[in-house]
């Protein structure tokens, strides 16, 4: 079983396949015709929260993001350019930082947007760890949230549950991917026939960090 990053690694694709042992992969966006996988619409869904946080009427908008860029990372971004676009607002080169996935990634990257003089009023978070990062480096500047800045993560992950305000986040149904990703394997291993692929809707859960602009 293949979890991302390793779902996606072409090395570990490349040792599997030539020992011969059979895989299943979780969420791969690369290379789909290897193994059997379970699909997610990750562009789908960071379209969507970004498409909420403009509708919001939002046009400052900064976006955290992992730099590593693997293949989710640049799914969700692609979703946000295309939000981008259908709303006619420019995407900011200058709004846009790094968090390597983490809290302290996340609470990093927000004190290098918030610290300078010209700061968005809503930010994109790639995941929700890194959210609450950004969360935390808001609070110590001093801003409401959501009053002063609306924040956005992704995954749904506990902490976008149990963070005060409650995380605007996108679901992704990892169990239910994790147990179609093994019934896709065993049903290779018993060599029937059928579908080697499952696709998975994600949810956007629109909670309480995010609000309209102040006037």
């Amino acid at each position: 079983m293949l979890a991302p990053p390793a779902s996606d690694h072409p090395h570990v694709l490349a040792q599997l396949d030539a020992a011969e042992i059979r895989y299943a992969r979780i969420a791969p966006s690369r290379q789909l015709e290897l193994g059997s996988s379970t699909l997610l619409a990750d562009v789908v869904g960071a379209h969507a929260v970004a498409a909420h946080v403009l509708a919001l009427g939002h046009r400052r908008v900064g976006i955290v993001k992992d730099d590593l860029g693997d293949a989710a990372t640049n799914a969700r971004f692609q979703g946000y350019q295309r939000a981008f676009e259908e709303a006619g607002c420019p995407m900011r080169q200058a709004w846009i930082e790094t968090g390597l996935f983490t809290f302290d990634g996340g609470y990093a990257a927000e004190r290098r947007l918030l610290e300078r003089g010209d700061r968005p009023t809503a930010v994109l978070v790639q995941n929700d760890e890194m959210a609450v990062g950004v969360m935390l480096a808001a609070r110590e500047l001093g801003l409401s949230i959501p009053d002063d800045l609306s924040i956005a993560g992704f995954d749904d992950a506990e902490v976008s549950r149990i963070a005060w305000p409650r995380l605007t986040t996108v679901r992704q149904p990892v169990f239910e991917m994790a147990v179609a990703a093994t019934d896709l394997l065993i049903a290779d291993l018993e060599n029937r026939e059928g579908d080697r692929h499952t696709q998975h809707s994600n949810t956007l859960l629109i909670r309480d960090s995010t609000a309209p602009p102040r006037a």
